[in-house]
């Protein structure tokens, strides 16, 4: 109890040195974190279900491999034409292409062919567009050097939105229809837009904020440069290892999951419902680890241990349903390792690379971050695809025992490479 009033004294004083301004700003971007968050669950069980039912669960790797290339393509169309709009209009026309896409899709998805592969690919790409607009802002607005606890009310705002959004599809899909869920985006987004628009009003720049193009220019070279710091580091090199690790292992057991969905949930408003409630777990999980078992986990296991624990737990998820291959046991397979990735894995993850140097945080971390998870999910549809082709319908149980392997590979790199982090970034695992 003492631990938490000194917590609660010194995030009290923390906000009180923020000037009014900047309170609202923080206030509003929060809010906006909120909306999007709560959007998106609403908008992820809708398109899975609709996706399966369109075409089953072998096309979700063809989705996956898609979205590599796409979300790259985006990803530069967006940073060559940010710094000529400016956040406002290029938000603007972001969140009015995003409303009305799934205005267009609420009433199409059912009756044009090819939509539900699209809008899959669209819900994975617009999702990762409007959290880089708002992380931008924040980032360019506000010193988190005086205030990281900040990071922890933006996640924690967010995954909040997500829990209350996914009420929306758990327990209305079947008496709305999914299709109909996503005329949810047109108010959300209109409040979203409010929020935007007064969190920006309280930036030095106000409404004309523009974003350097410095960024956009050199980010070949800093790719290239943190590719070479990781190749030179085997504590980077580790990091990188039990990312991808985590990313493999992770759509896996997304694959299993819905396949076992299709199997035994046939009609896709119930399977919008049912994955909306899975999700709202989730959610909700990863609220009570962000906030309270990452702290009991490392106060109390330490780092290396506390890496051992999560692959050893999800290792164990993966065996029970080698032996249970039932729907319960996928389905708190797929919830553990979601929560896990989302709270414990990203927030122990994070404190490896505080021993650092500020080139090997920046350069190297954005490596990992962008090349680690968008390789690693087209790594592992490329494996099911190929398992897919030679084995046929009898690959299922194969690939569990492929979650298994990848487990206790991530183990024996935990053993053999790390390390206790200490003070200064040299002192790497040897």
């Amino acid at each position: 109890m003492g631990m938490i009033r000194t917590q609660l004294s010194h995030l009290k004083g923390e906000f009180t040195a923020f000037s009014a301004q900047e309170r609202l700003f923080i206030l509003f971007a929060m809010l906006c974190g909120f909306f999007i968050s709560s959007e998106y669950a609403i908008i992820r069980p809708v398109s899975n279900a609709v996706f399966l039912t369109a075409y089953g669960s072998s096309a979700f790797p063809y989705a996956w491999l898609a979205t590599v290339p796409l979300n790259l393509i985006v990803v530069a169309l967006y940073n060559k034409y940010l710094p000529k709009l400016g956040c406002l209009r290029m938000f603007a026309a972001i969140a009015g292409l995003v409303t009305a896409t799934n205005l267009f899709s609420s009433l199409f998805l059912s009756q044009i062919s090819w939509l539900p592969f699209v809008f899959y690919l669209w819900k994975e790409i617009y999702i990762m567009l409007m959290f880089q607009q708002l992380w931008s802002v924040i980032h360019s607005t506000i010193s988190f050097g005086k205030a990281k606890y900040l990071y922890g009310f933006f996640f924690g705002t967010g995954a909040l939105g997500a829990t209350l959004g996914s009420i929306l599809p758990g327990y209305f899909a079947v008496k709305m229809g999914s299709e109909s869920l996503l005329l949810a985006t047109l108010p959300i987004y209109l409040s979203l837009g409010f929020c935007y628009y007064f969190a920006l009003k309280q930036t030095k720049e106000g409404l004309g904020m523009k974003l350097d193009d410095e960024k956009r220019r050199t980010s070949m070279n800093a790719f290239f440069h943190g590719l070479k710091l990781i190749g030179s580091s085997r504590y980077l090199t580790f990091i990188l290892l039990i990312v991808m690790l985590m990313q493999l292992s992770s759509t896996l057991i997304d694959f299993q999951f819905n396949t076992i969905l299709e199997k035994t949930i046939q009609q896709k408003d119930l399977r919008t419902e049912y994955t909306g409630r899975i999700l709202g777990i989730v959610h909700a999980a990863t609220i009570s680890l962000q906030l309270f078992g990452s702290f009991l986990l490392i106060h109390y296991l330490g780092i290396k241990r506390s890496h051992l624990l999560i692959p050893f737990l999800l290792c164990l998820n993966s065996i029970a349903f080698q032996f249970f291959p039932f729907f319960g046991v996928i389905s708190f397979a797929y919830i553990s390792i979601k929560s896990c990735d989302f709270s414990l894995f990203g927030i122990i993850k994070e404190v490896l690379y505080i021993p650092l140097k500020p080139d090997e945080k920046f350069r190297a971390k954005a490596v990992i971050d962008v090349f680690a998870y968008r390789s690693s999910k087209a790594i592992a549809s490329a494996l099911i695809l190929g398992m897919q082709a030679v084995l046929g319908a009898a690959f299922l149980p194969i690939l569990n025992w492929g979650s298994i392997a990848l487990f206790i590979l991530w183990i024996g790199i935990v053993f053999v490479l790390l390390k206790e982090p200490v003070a200064a970034s040299e002192k790497q695992p040897s």
